[in-house]
């Protein structure tokens, strides 16, 4: 058995697995002990097709939200729009192709250009545990995903003996941007099983420049706030989250307008049961609402002497559910259930004179993006995990989703005299429908998996699945003049094929898997059918990829890597597809003793010439920028981290950044240049 290190968090090899997407080493586990944080060989948990981590830790600038944290993960990626709001990519899929789950809740943006993406308004730094999973994976994540799931998951706080309180901290700084941050969570024991728990983060950042010295709009501050109450004792769990989260005065180089305000509450209640119940053992479940208030412009952070402006208030309202029930008998577990997901979302323009137009005068509305769109998704199913025998595990699913898609102010003209066409005018002008009449769908999902133990430390699996997604607003539903949503598009249908192989021995590891996605309907954002208008229509499609992943560790020293290779291809048409990212990955190197570790991290990533030059901005050259770090154990509680990203200063852009529409001398949104930071965790 390994020895256990006493350092803080990041200090020692496994969690710089998860701060560095390479972080396929030994897994970790954070334990207490007195106070002490002590690092185990169990706390990331790397495999060849999911990643689980404690966002603690990251030895690399800090985090401006979700997203960014997330591209830590081997496999996962993210583009940008500014310095917040980045947008997750897993396998060449996004937004809602991809599941973001936090805390059993499901919150989608207000903004239609995305600049408030779910991972950026997911409260990672309250979560115990981060879940990623790279295709579709299980039944039970709720509609869609047909690209991948990240699961934020919550634990009642643990207590030492004779000690009613636990505390958290974390703080750092950063050069460029003048990033600053500092947050923390503080749990208090109520007694008989009742608990409370408080937390509050803040961050806050400046524009950024770019390795050419070029200053890239990105500023940004956010704040949030969360409190719950709970009760866990004897098999028994309740919690009720309440949880704020306010952004202001985001800038995007790679949009037409920024956003002054962008506000999320959140009310959550999640639980479960523990039962000995004949083949029943648990019963859980989730009851929550969200409701995001955003508001973007073209003026106030960009000229205020404007006398005209542009100005976008939307909201987004999601309610939904899950009630599970688990069972086992024989060899065989399992999980039924039912969740529903309903969101309803509302987008209106403004242009004027801004006195005008601040006040929302109805005169001056001359757009409703989201007419009052409403999705609601309705699903059981059914998930099994069956021991074949001592070597050999077969898992099966099977899922049905009824899906019932409005706009309740499709035939509504906006206000303002120079407006005359309705959402339904759009419709009809592009596709000869309109959206008066509900859209429904029945849509089926399911999937078998095989995996099969070679020995006690290496597995291969094979798996076959099917998943469908419906469309969003934006795909469904958007009415502008340049941009048009298809009420009558399909949903997307997955079938999806992969094979894996993953082992772990005494000092190092190795991931490997590859699939194949034939996807039938896969909805195409179409930027080159229709001149001057963004439309929406189905075509055959594919996706395949291979993912790679390993680490190495003696006497101290450890080396981590991994490789991501995607293909997309529109097949009907015979072009690539848009936002694809090229063979990227990562490489590090540490050394480190009980207190201390210090190392190098090197990303890379090839050239991407496969595009659609309608959407992507351009072909993106490859580049290679490298990373120092370092962290020391300062006392029981704490340890320091610090660190320089891009080392050499490289300017250089990730393939899935957004054309800087502010700046037309620049292609894409560039990353940051060299950055200094500095960071304190401590735990009480």
């Amino acid at each position: 058995m390994k020895p256990c290190y006493p350092v803080r968090l990041s200090a020692t090899a496994a969690l710089l697995c998860s701060l560095s997407t390479l972080a396929l080493a030994q897994a970790a586990e954070v334990v207490t002990d007195l106070g002490e944080i002590v690092v185990k060989d169990d706390a990331v948990k790397a495999k060849a097709s999911s990643y689980e981590f404690t966002p603690m830790g990251q030895m690399s600038v800090p985090a401006a939200d979700g997203g960014a944290l997330l591209t830590s993960v081997p496999g996962v990626t993210a583009g940008r729009m500014g310095g917040h709001g980045l947008e997750v990519v897993i396998r060449g899929q996004s937004q809602n192709q991809l599941n973001i789950i936090d805390g059993g809740s499901f919150t989608f943006g207000g903004c239609p250009n995305r600049m408030d993406p779910p991972a950026s308004i997911a409260n990672v730094a309250r979560a115990d545990k981060i879940v990623v999973e790279r295709g579709y994976a299980s039944v039970t994540h709720g509609p869609g995903g047909s690209g991948g799931t990240v699961i934020l998951e919550r634990e009642a706080p643990e207590f030492d003996e004779n000690k009613r309180w636990a505390a958290e901290f974390h703080s750092g700084i950063a050069s460029n941007a003048n990033t600053k941050e500092a947050g923390g969570t503080f749990s208090y024991d109520l007694g008989n099983g009742f608990y409370m728990e408080a937390a509050a983060e803040t961050r806050t950042a400046d524009n950024y420049e770019d390795g050419d010295g070029n200053e890239i709009r990105s500023a940004y501050t956010q704040k949030s706030a969360g409190l719950t109450l709970g009760y866990a004792k004897d098999g028994v769990e309740i919690a009720l989250d309440l949880e704020r989260d306010r952004a202001e005065d985001v800038l995007f180089a790679g949009a037409g307008m920024d956003s002054p305000l962008s506000e999320t509450n959140t009310i959550r209640l999640r639980g479960g049961i523990d039962l000995n119940r004949g083949a029943l053992r648990r019963i859980e479940g989730s009851l929550f609402q969200s409701n995001v208030d955003h508001v973007m412009d073209n003026y106030s952070l960009r000229n205020p002497s404007a006398m005209m402006g542009m100005v976008s208030p939307t909201t987004s309202d999601t309610f939904g559910g899950k009630l599970e029930a688990q069972f086992e008998f024989g060899s065989t577990r399992a999980k039924i259930g039912v969740d529903h997901l309903s969101n309803n979302r509302m987008a209106q323009g403004f242009m004027g004179p801004i006195a005008a137009i601040e006040a929302r005068d109805p005169s001056r509305e001359v757009f409703l993006s989201w007419p009052d769109v409403t999705i609601a998704q309705t699903g059981v199913y059914a998930e099994t995990e069956t021991d074949l025998n001592t070597k050999t595990l077969l898992k099966l699913g099977a899922r049905y989703d009824y899906v019932r898609a409005s706009a309740g102010m499709a035939d509504v003209v906006p206000g303002a005299a120079s407006a005359t066409m309705t959402a339904n005018d759009f419709y009809t002008a592009q596709y000869g429908t309109t959206f008066d009449d509900a859209r429904e769908e029945h849509n089926f999902s399911g999937l078998a998996r095989l995996e099969y133990k070679l020995d006690p430390a290496s597995m291969v699996f094979v798996g076959l699945s099917r998943s469908v997604r419906t469309a969003d607003a934006n795909e469904r539903a958007m009415a502008r003049s340049n941009w048009v949503g298809n009420p009558d598009i399909n949903p997307e249908k997955h079938t999806q094929f992969d094979i894996g192989y993953e082992t772990r021995r005494d000092n190092w590891s190795f991931n490997a898997s590859a699939y194949v996605d034939r996807v039938d309907d896969y909805i195409l954002r179409d930027a080159f059918s229709v001149a001057g208008v963004t439309t929406y229509r189905n075509v055959s499609a594919r996706l395949k990829g291979v993912e790679l992943s390993g680490s190495w560790e003696r006497d101290g020293w450890e080396i981590l890597g991994d490789a991501t290779w995607t293909y997309g291809q529109n097949r009907t048409d015979d072009r690539a597809l848009a936002q694809i990212p090229p063979l990227q990955g990562q490489l590090t190197v540490s050394y480190g003793q009980d207190l201390w570790r210090a190392g190098a991290r090197v990303n890379w990533a090839l050239e991407q010439d496969r595009i659609d030059p309608s959407r992507d901005p351009a072909a993106t050259p490859g580049y290679t920028t490298l990373d120092l770090f370092g962290s020391y154990k300062v006392s029981k509680n704490a340890v320091l981290l610090a660190g320089v990203d891009n080392v050499t200063d490289e300017t250089y852009a990730n393939h899935l950044s957004r054309s800087n529409s502010f700046d037309p001398t620049l292609v894409q949104v560039n990353e940051p240049g060299r950055t200094f930071y500095v960071k304190l965790e401590a735990r009480f």
